[in-house]
């Protein structure tokens, strides 16, 4: 059997790269995602192209950008769109289809149109806008209420920022040196990372939203660079929604973002956004240099006023007073002259009275002492009267008591006589003599009579006691 044709696989990708180079001749215009750039550093490029659909990528490519062609796009980007190529755009490449043997189909990147990336950022733009205006939370963060006095601030920036160094010197500069509280939260300010860093502060603050009165967004130099980012929906989603106001300075002059379309208050740069913060205290602070000014003359013209009116009162006063004195004076005469004409008639009215009264007591008195006198004599013969009877009625009473005395005596003493006999018995029956007689007798030591605290111990001398004799003994 004859073996089949076959070819070696330098063969098979030699004829594939001239079946490519043939059918694909000519140059193409293709839009694609430039997910990495991948730069060397010989400064050729490797970019992953790919086209996505659901945020999910349906075809990937490899492309390359020699170095010759590479800085030539870069600087023409640049000037047109005002950002560098960078991951992640949307770009319009003019390419030719190539074909190698180790790394297969690949696209030789040749140009790439700044124009349409430029349309596509304004897309994004139109778009962020379209959609916050269908949400009806495009002027939500404008419609909030500023703090009359706006001093707490977060800051939303990058610690070596230039234009958050100018921001802070110029609040802090002010002559009249107005205390602003500030506090930074640091984060990316440009590019895509920007998006995800600032809505992390964002977040932050939020949490001690009380402790604040506005949020500042500034960002310094760097022209237009990086600021697609500020077009992004969630991000100026993000703000719109802030429940502080958001103030921001990012730093450019043309094309405003939606970031800054929809925020609280947006100023150029860091520095135009402090003097708008600075103007809001010297707006306060006019009425008051306007008073400070004019309160000297006002208080002097005042002062003088009150001068003259006191010293016309004073004058007025002291005339009323003088009046006032003598026409007092005259009445206190009038009264005192009246007061002593009422007082001797007073006076003679009451000797009158007194005199009267002073016979009415004569009168009277003479009569009280009759009557008293009768009555204390009744009294004394009532008392005598009484105390017959009482002490005859006592007598009566003793001589009954001693009576019946007589009668109860005898009884009384022939039962107590009785108890005394008894008691007598029965001394007799405990006296230690009768306890003897019955055959007892009473043992005793050096101690004292032998119980169970007072033992007899052996070669002790005892004394024992009995009704008819008394014994001596010793104990073995």
């Amino acid at each position: 059997m004859e073996s089949p044709q076959h070819f070696t696989l330098k063969q098979v990708a030699e004829s594939i790269r001239k079946t490519i180079a043939e059918r694909y001749s000519r140059t193409y215009w293709v839009t694609a995602e430039m997910h990495k750039l991948n730069q060397t550093r010989k400064g050729h490029c490797y970019p992953e192209l790919v086209q996505k659909e659901d945020e999910s990528i349906i075809v990937e490519m490899r492309g390359t950008i020699w170095k010759q062609h590479f800085e030539r796009i870069q600087q023409k980007f640049f000037e047109i769109v005002k950002e560098p190529l960078h991951d992640g755009m949307e770009l319009l490449f003019h390419v030719k289809i190539t074909y190698h043997p180790l790394y297969n189909i690949g696209l030789e990147i040749i140009d790439i149109d700044p124009n349409y990336t430029l349309g596509a950022l304004q897309r994004e733009r139109q778009e962020t806008l379209e959609r916050l205006n269908k949400e009806g939370i495009l002027n939500a963060n404008q419609n909030l209420e500023m703090a009359l006095v706006p001093k707490r601030l977060a800051i939303i920036s990058q610690a070596d920022s230039k234009g958050y160094s100018d921001f802070v010197t110029l609040l802090n500069g002010h002559p009249k040196r107005y205390h602003f509280n500030t506090f930074l939260f640091e984060a990316t300010l440009q590019g895509d990372a920007a998006i995800t860093s600032i809505q992390n502060q964002l977040k932050r603050i939020e949490k001690v939203k009380q402790h604040f009165d506005a949020v500042v967004i500034i960002r310094g130099g760097g022209g237009e660079i990086g600021m697609h980012c500020y077009n992004n929906y969630d991000l100026a989603k993000a703000i719109a929604t802030f429940p502080l106001p958001v103030l921001t300075g990012i730093g450019h002059s043309t094309n405003l973002t939606v970031c800054e379309m929809i925020a609280f208050r947006n100023g150029i740069t860091p520095s135009d956004m402090a003097y708008f913060l600075l103007r809001i205290f010297e707006e306060l602070d006019e009425p008051l240099d306007e008073i400070l000014w004019k309160l000297p003359k006002q208080i002097q013209h005042f002062i003088q006023g009150v001068n003259n009116q006191f010293g016309q009162l004073t004058r007025t006063f002291r005339q009323e007073v003088q009046t006032a004195l003598q026409s007092e004076r005259n009445i206190f005469l009038n009264t005192v002259k009246d007061f002593e004409f009422r007082v001797k008639h007073k006076m003679t009215h009451s000797n009158q009275v007194l005199l009267e009264l002073r016979n009415q007591i004569r009168s009277s008195s003479s009569y009280l002492f009759d009557v008293q006198q009768n009555r204390l004599t009744n009294t004394v013969n009532l008392l005598q009267i009484h105390s017959k009877s009482l002490v005859n009625s006592r007598k009566q009473t003793l001589h009954n008591q001693e009576n019946q005395l007589i009668r109860v005596l005898p009884r009384i003493l022939e039962s107590e006589a009785t108890k005394l006999e008894q008691a007598e018995f029965h001394l007799k029956l405990l006296d230690p003599l009768t306890v003897m007689q019955r055959g007892y007798a009473i043992v005793t030591n050096e101690k004292g009579v032998l119980s169970a605290k007072n033992l007899a111990k052996s070669g002790e001398a005892l004394k024992i006691v009995t009704e008819a004799q008394q014994l001596d003994a010793d104990v073995k």
